[in-house]
């Protein structure tokens, strides 16, 4: 875990939205903004000419499978790596000459939460809090934000997974940040505690005005709150756009049970209809106008192909992930 707020220490539509992002924030409204940034770690290029701007007030998903780079691109945000070259500001300053100033305003939650196991989760945060000059009184604000209720004399290694990924998230949300950083941060979480962290994160930028960059495999549960994306793939930011950019209006993934997948594959992809065959007898229709529907039906009853079973789905952040990472590990 590394608590900086409080110790201070793919293809043409891609382009386009990336664009059309940059156009709406012209004028200074990024809480981060990374310039053409590349990272080496001896002869492993990690990062090579990422761009990637996160509006003010927006709650941002940065996805991306494992060993892509985010963690890396995290840290160089925070200011624990430099990069090698390009520029990286955030809150409106350069992270290499405002360091501390941007630490003071921002909340982080990065890998497994840890924390000092032989205090109480007041004593930690009354820490945090004597280091940031705030008043005692966060302590109860944070606890309750997150719903974490425990004896007050309970230490810390006695706390669940759950408990502690709480306390992460309070000592992050201490002295209301402008902006969070958080990896991962409905790890450990039972349903319940998922649906009050969703409703928490999704209140913030209207309350605080805080900015959120999560990054989470999570993609259900970023989709119900996220307003922006990015996704990393090839060391580089491939696509980054307003969540519903990814949805087209009525578009989405037709499942289709027939006696004959193969046949059924060939004559829809000569429709110039993208295609996947699951099995034998199954095979889907992806990014497919939902108007269309009764015109593959009728495709392949024509054809005397068997339907047995036609069921159509708009489509999801999570289907739309596996789609732009195809080939990659997840």
């Amino acid at each position: 875990m590394l608590y900086l707020g409080c110790l201070g220490r793919h293809d043409s539509v891609d382009t386009e939205c990336i664009v059309v992002l940059k156009e709406e924030n012209s004028v200074a409204n990024f809480a981060i903004e990374m310039t053409a940034v590349s990272k080496r770690f001896g002869h492993l290029q990690v990062l090579q000419g990422l761009d990637l701007q996160v509006p003010r007030k927006s709650i941002f998903a940065f996805l991306g499978n494992n060993g892509e780079g985010k963690s890396t691109a995290i840290r160089l945000i925070v200011g624990l790596l430099q990069p090698d070259s390009g520029s990286i500001r955030v809150l409106d300053k350069d992270i290499r000459s405002h360091r501390q100033t941007i630490l003071r305003d921002l909340g982080c939650l990065v890998e497994a939460p840890s924390a000092y196991p032989n205090l109480t989760a007041f004593e930690f945060l009354k820490i945090a809090c004597l280091v940031k000059s705030l008043p005692n009184s966060e302590i109860e604000r944070v606890l309750d934000s997150v719903g974490l209720r425990v004896d007050t004399q309970r230490l810390i290694r006695h706390f669940s997974l759950g408990m502690k990924q709480r306390l992460a998230l309070a000592h992050a949300l201490l002295g209301q940040p402008k902006l969070l950083i958080l990896d991962e941060p409905l790890n450990g979480l039972d349903p319940a505690g998922i649906h009050e962290m969703r409703d928490l994160l999704a209140s913030l930028p209207d309350q605080t005005e805080c900015t959120i960059l999560i990054s989470s495999h999570q993609l259900d549960e970023v989709e119900k709150i996220a307003t922006h994306l990015a996704l990393l793939k090839d060391r580089k930011v491939q696509f980054q756009a307003e969540l519903n950019a990814i949805h087209p209006t009525q578009h989405g993934v037709l499942t289709l049970h027939v006696n004959d997948a193969g046949s059924a594959e060939s004559l829809l992809s000569a429709q110039s209809l993208k295609t996947r065959k699951l099995s034998a007898t199954h095979i889907q229709v992806l990014d497919l106008p939902q108007a269309s529907v009764y015109e593959v039906n009728a495709l392949l009853v024509h054809a005397n192909l068997q339907l047995h079973n036609s069921n159509f789905e708009k489509m999801r952040l999570e289907q739309w992930f596996r789609e732009q990472t195809q080939g990659a590990e997840a």
